[in-house]
């Protein structure tokens, strides 16, 4: 399993929007989580959270 920190830059495996992780741990009732948060296009900000198995870290920023 994967294990991401504060601060990573994610996406999801199946695509979407590029996202900051901002927690990464144990919820006390849904197992391991990450959360995550975005903006949309109209610059809203978006939160939520994510099993670390549907998440994989930003290949740019992992290059750099």
């Amino acid at each position: 399993m994967a294990e991401f920190k504060k601060g990573d830059t994610v996406r999801l495996k199946s695509g979407g929007p590029l996202m900051t992780v901002t927690n990464y741990g144990e919820s006390s009732y849904e197992g391991i989580k990450v959360w995550c948060v975005w903006f949309d296009e109209k610059n809203k900000k978006i939160e939520s959270t994510f099993d670390p198995e549907a998440l994989e870290a930003d290949k740019v920023a992992k290059s750099a």
